[in-house]
């Protein structure tokens, strides 16, 4: 019988080797426990883990601290919600700044949706591209793309920086973001669709997690007393 604690050893050096990310992990733990003819997990939380609204602020604000070029692209990763593989992938090509739509293919076969941004990041990222037609949106320091696991340590260094206790990692920031706008009142099927779900009851945690419908009943509540 193999032992569990060097099997976690070497699942450790694949995934580190692999330079996966936050879904590329997933799918390779899903895939193992197929294969080993396991049951996934019974207990799925009903709720995701996410940034409170001061936590988010202090998190933009130290990436803007550290240069204007990380602000803007912590604040991109954040109000986009991409997956970090499909956030490193962007080419200028894909962004239409009229229109105000990143064009994004996801990494599960390539398949295509548009995501919004708001004017304001519209403006910021038509200076940041300046003159340039082709190449990645965010180039690295080298010229290239930035890898998933770069962008991983930029997100743990700029929480680190702004004093934010809890792990933070890419994927929380589309957590965060998307509990945000279902606060706000975007309908769960629009969420889906910008955040590629493919399955509705994926996107509806979001709707679980959301605290601001609960917080304006408990209001009205006690303000009948």
């Amino acid at each position: 019988m193999s032992d569990p604690q060097e099997d976690a050893k070497r699942v450790a050096k694949i995934l580190r080797s692999g330079d996966y990310d936050y879904d590329g992990s997933k799918y390779l733990f899903k895939l193992a426990r197929r294969q080993a003819g396991l049951e996934p997990p019974k207990n799925r939380k009903n709720t995701v883990d996410r940034m409170t609204k001061e936590e988010t602020e202090r998190f933009i604000e130290a990436a803007y601290g550290t240069d204007g070029r990380r602000g803007l692209m912590l604040r991109t990763l954040l109000e986009t919600m991409l997956r970090v593989g499909e956030f490193v992938s962007l080419q200028i090509e894909d962004i239409s700044l009229k229109e105000n739509l990143f064009i994004v293919r996801d990494g599960k076969g390539g398949k295509r949706r548009e995501v919004p941004i708001t004017e304001a990041l519209s403006r910021e990222l038509r200076l940041h591209i300046g003159g340039r037609n082709t190449g990645p949106l965010f180039q690295s320091p080298r010229g290239g793309t930035y890898s998933a696991r770069r962008i991983q340590q930029i997100v743990k260094e700029t929480a680190q920086k702004a004093g934010i206790q809890k792990r933070v990692y890419p994927h929380l920031l589309r957590h965060t973001m998307a509990t945000r706008i279902v606060n706000q009142g975007m309908p769960i099927e629009h969420v889906r669709k910008v955040l590629g779900h493919e399955s509705i009851d994926t996107t509806r945690v979001y709707a679980e997690t959301a605290t601001e419908s609960v917080k304006e009943s408990f209001r009205e509540a006690h303000s009948e007393n």
